[in-house]
């Protein structure tokens, strides 16, 4: 372990015009606000930073200078501390105390490539310091010359509303350098990408952010720009060099809802509705973070970032004490289906191929569904689009977890664009085509994938994927059966459609999809026939509520309709219960997208 406080004392000793700047911090002025969007943030007046705010980094410029953190460069008072293949070094121009650089021996450029391992070690080295990166587009005054620095961790405090997210050990930074800011303290690393180098502004005033102006504390170096900065111009310029977390807006259902806050600043809500209109329907009570909204005609709409969405959703859609590489798939699939979803970004969503559909005969009924029918916000909070229960779902850490691990990360198609992912609960022991359950549109990633996984009764593994109700309604969810009698199936129809048959004659398939689920059913009756479809429709019509999927084969048991099905849902994409199997078996997350997802790629934001 590096004596870091014993080697700092000793420099400040013999380097007196260093240690003046560190006692001058003594009397920075520093300001306290609360942005607009609720974060903390500090703004410091600190002109002795100038030398770096003000940095001139042209390729032209850095050729011209002669490099300060080689050692022929240096100051002859500052000495070096030997660790690896870098050196450790006290900042000449502190924005901390104990600010610290570290600093290769040889003048190579600032690229993170193959430290990755290296800012962890250090990290380690070095407990109650933060290490810090600055890509040499957006932060960095020596972007010629590899570096870290480092402070006291107890000034870093990263905001909620910049996106950034855990990097895995086995996950390079390429992508994203040289316009990444990374933080490592004790081996867990985090990246946070970045939009510009500059604020358009620059340089008035003369904010130039790196990586500790976005952990809290901007850096101003004249007194002009010190008291001119506000709470609204701080998180402009820091959402301007970012990338800010989209926010969602979701549509509560119910009747007649109302909201009460708590004292945490959360809201509770009565009588929610899940399940609409499916056999497990029922209301409850969910406590709900974010803002709370009244829309038109008495909706009540949760205002949620997107991360905090997907810590309610992957505890919604399924247990929360599902395996952590099944939570880290759906954290994915759920974050790239909801950006696929926003409506500020339609123009540059998958579309996919169109399809060629069978000609539509007289009197059929054929209804497309999909989920971009809302009018007031941009997802519901129910299976309509993905199950969010609010705060109240938020109990496990693996969850949470899940979400920080996959932060960013999404499946795009090979031209780049966010992937629009489904799924479902159960396949059937195939997965569909998506132009048979939604629109007549085929996509590349949602293939008819064979899924051996998913038929199975291992109790353990299904009470880790369904949530009590799930459990408790649907256990006959990869093989079931249903049965009527002739004045009952006459009776329903009646009832689902609206149409009088009389009685039926014949249910008869005439379009199916690769995993046998029916989108084309002819409906024979003494008084009516007619053709009805796409799947969704088929499952309306012939249940009370939904039948489990559209995947089933009528048969006549003497004079009962009898109908046995495979699979829970529509069955494109991921198959829930199929991917908790492989997470059992010891698959990761990637291997599970990749499998349901095939032709798609895993890339961060």
């Amino acid at each position: 372990m590096i004596d870091i406080h014993a080697f700092i004392s000793r420099q400040l000793a013999q380097w007196p015009a260093a240690a003046a700047r560190y006692e001058a911090l003594r009397g920075v002025e520093v300001r306290e606000m609360t942005l607009p969007c609720g974060e903390p943030y500090r703004v410091q007046f600190n002109p002795a930073r100038a030398v770096s705010t003000k940095a001139v980094v042209t390729p032209e410029a850095i050729a011209r200078r002669p490099c300060f953190l080689c050692a022929a460069n240096r100051p002859a008072e500052q000495i070096a501390l030997p660790w690896e293949d870098l050196e450790i070094l006290l900042n000449p121009f502190p924005i901390y105390p104990n600010h610290l650089v570290i600093a290769a021996r040889r003048h190579v450029v600032q690229s993170l490539e193959g430290r990755l391992e290296q800012m962890r070690r250090l990290s380690r080295e070095l407990p109650g310091f933060t290490i810090f990166f600055n890509g040499a587009g957006c932060g960095a005054s020596a972007p010629d010359h590899f570096h870290f620095q480092a402070v006291e961790s107890n000034y870093v405090r990263l905001p909620k509303f910049v996106y950034h997210y855990n990097l895995e050990a086995d996950h390079g930074a390429e992508e994203f350098d040289p316009m990444v800011n990374a933080f490592c303290c004790n081996g867990q690393l985090v990246i946070m990408p970045r939009a510009k180098h500059r604020p358009a502004s620059y340089p008035t005033p003369a904010v130039s952010p790196a990586a500790l102006d976005l952990s809290g504390t901007l850096i101003t170096v004249s007194s002009h720009d010190f008291e001119a900065m506000t709470p609204q111009a701080v998180e402009a310029i820091v959402r301007e060099v970012t990338y800010a977390e989209p926010t969602l807006y979701v549509g509560l259902l119910g009747q007649n809802l109302q909201y009460r806050p708590s004292l945490d600043g959360t809201w509770e809500v009565d009588g929610v509705i899940i399940g609409k209109d499916f056999h497990w329907e029922q209301k409850h009570t969910f406590r709900y973070g974010g803002h709370m909204l009244q829309a038109a005609e008495g909706q009540l709409v949760n205002r949620i970032g997107l991360e905090d969405y997907l810590k309610s959703v992957i505890s919604s859609e399924m247990s929360a004490e599902a395996p952590l590489q099944l939570l880290c798939a759906h954290a994915v699939i759920s974050r790239s289906w909801a950006l696929a979803q926003l409506r500020s970004m339609r123009g540059r969503v998958c579309r996919g191929e169109a399809v060629a559909e069978v000609p539509m005969a007289p009197g059929e009924i054929r209804s497309w569904q999909d989920r971009d029918d809302h009018e007031c916000f941009d997802l519901c909070s129910d299976d309509h689009c993905q199950r969010y229960q609010g705060l109240t779902r938020q109990s496990n850490p693996e969850v949470l977890r899940a979400v920080e691990l996959t932060r960013g990360q999404v499946l795009v198609d090979h031209s780049g664009l966010i992937a629009d992912c489904r799924f479902s609960k159960c396949c059937g022991g195939r997965a569909e085509l998506f132009e048979v359950c939604w629109q007549p549109r085929r996509h590349a990633y949602l293939q008819s994938v064979v899924c051996p996984h998913c038929n199975t009764n291992d109790t353990a593994i299904l009470r880790t994927v369904l949530n009590d109700f799930d459990y408790d309604s649907t256990p006959d969810f990869f093989s079931w059966e249903v049965t009527y009698t002739p004045s009952e199936l006459s009776s329903l129809l009646r009832r689902k459609s609206g149409i009088d048959f009389g009685t039926i004659l014949s249910l008869r398939p005439l379009s199916a999809g690769p995993s046998g689920r029916i989108y084309r059913l002819e409906i024979v009756g003494d008084k009516h026939s007619m053709i009805v479809g796409k799947e969704l429709t088929i499952r309306r019509w012939l249940s009370e509520s939904h039948l489990r999927s559209s995947a089933f084969e009528v048969v006549r048991d003497g004079e009962a309709w009898v109908l046995r099905g495979r699979g829970w849902g529509h069955g494109v994409g991921l198959c829930q219960i199929g991917a908790a199997v492989m997470a059992a078996q010891g698959a990761d997350y990637r291997q599970i997208l990749s499998f349901y997802y095939p032709n798609s790629l895993l890339r961060s934001l």
